[in-house]
């Protein structure tokens, strides 16, 4: 009961502490959020200001250009669509920003509510608002270009107004910098309230919620000490035992319980493993497949005991045929394969026929009579042919033990 009351003491003091702390965070973040989004939307709108300072400056220069060239170079007038269709696109761009600018509906969608100095310089005593219009208007009569005979007074014009728009226009973009910088300001005022804040509460919870928590906690751990003392001990030979029932398992996975042999599972890794040495270093192997002829005939005659005693007697053979640094296995049934590390192709033929000639030359004696068996096998040399795979080098040995079967067994065929 005692450990219950404070289990809950404890939870309910982390809890409120959490809950101080997202109340805090979100709230922060809140702010900064809407900070950052408007000093974005500031941001993007000194953008198109300035680029509407740029353009009125493009116009000017086109119609410079336009009046250059009707004014001196006949010759060139087909250069002249293309100096208004630089002129069309400049305006209808100048068009869209002081659109955008005048009613603070941003390109991107958003809504920018206009100070009151941006208002007064766009519908006040600069009246941007209609200076451009009229800038973008009188610079589109040059469209016609064709039907005009005051060609001279629209770039006039258009001269006479540039230069003090360009102005005007500056002006706005300073007044949305500052802005944007006193915003800027704000939000590094706001941070660094909502870093005091923070700091501050966590300095609170520590003194009075985690102290008296960590205190408890100390208090119980040393209460508890002798019995994880006892628990270390008994996980200590738990997990000695857990060991050496691994190691049994794992004997037994590796394993073929009759012979003593390793298993189809080791027998692909250990093949992989050769794959990768002669790739690596051009170590020579060599996989020997062999299979006891005819050995239904022996658990059909003489039951599976004897049988049984046949696989046993030729897994010792094979396993005193090979070298120490080779392997055997019994791949299944009366199925085995023997893996040789290097070693050239001439050796591995000797090695094949010596195991042959052993079990054919080896009497299986029972009580009343004895008998004999044969072997078939296919052998594979990594000179043969590169191994590209564990299957392949599998398959192309199995398909030579195959090839002994028809020509009649009792034979090593080498794989092709």
């Amino acid at each position: 009961m005692k450990n219950l009351d404070l289990e809950k003491r404890i939870t309910l003091r982390y809890t409120i502490a959490l809950i101080i702390i997202a109340i805090l965070s979100t709230s922060s973040f809140y702010v900064l959020y809407k900070s950052l989004q408007e000093s974005s939307s500031t941001a993007y709108i000194v953008n198109i200001a300035g680029k509407q300072r740029m353009l009125s400056q493009h116009i000017a220069l086109d119609v410079q250009r336009i009046h250059h060239v009707l004014d001196n170079h006949h010759e060139f007038l087909y250069k002249v669509d293309n100096l208004l269709e630089s002129l069309s696109g400049h305006i209808k761009e100048m068009q869209e920003a002081n659109r955008a600018l005048s009613t603070g509906k941003l390109p991107n969608g958003e809504t920018m509510i206009l100070s009151q100095a941006v208002y007064d310089s766009y519908f006040g005593e600069l009246d941007l608002k209609n200076r451009v219009d009229e800038y973008t208007q009188i610079s589109s009569e040059l469209y016609r270009y064709k039907e005009l005979d005051n060609v001279e007074d629209i770039v006039s014009e258009i001269d006479s107004k540039s230069k003090q728009l360009l102005i005007d226009l500056d002006k706005v973009v300073k007044v949305y910098e500052l802005e944007g910088s006193k915003k800027l300001e704000r939000l590094q005022t706001l941070e660094i309230i909502a870093w005091v804040c923070i700091l501050f509460t966590l300095l609170l919870e520590v003194i009075f919620i985690f102290q008296p928590i960590v205190k408890k906690i100390g208090s119980l751990m040393d209460e508890n000490s002798k019995v994880l003392d006892t628990l270390e001990k008994e996980v200590e030979l738990r997990t000695l035992k857990l060991q050496e029932a691994n190691h049994s398992l794992q004997k037994i996975a590796s394993e073929d319980p009759m012979t003593g042999l390793r298993n189809r599972l080791t027998l692909e890794d250990d093949i992989e493993k050769a794959i990768v040495n002669f790739k690596k270093y051009e170590a020579p192997f060599a996989v020997l497949m062999f299979d006891i002829d005819w050995f239904k005939d022996v658990n059909d005659k003489y039951g599976h005991d004897v049988g049984d005693k046949v696989i046993k007697e030729v897994a010792s053979i094979l396993q005193k045929s090979v070298r120490e640094e080779d392997k055997v296995y019994r791949a299944g049934g009366e199925e085995f394969v023997i893996l040789l590390n290097r070693i050239s192709l001439e050796a591995t033929q000797k090695i094949a026929e010596k195991i042959r000639l052993l079990i054919e030359n080896k009497v299986f004696k029972l009580d009343e009579t004895d008998f004999s068996k044969t072997i078939s096998g296919g052998l594979y040399h990594s000179s043969l042919g590169k191994p590209k795979s564990i299957a392949y080098v599998l398959k192309i040995v199995d398909n030579a033990l195959y090839k002994s079967k028809e020509q009649g067994r009792n034979q090593v065929t080498q794989a092709i």
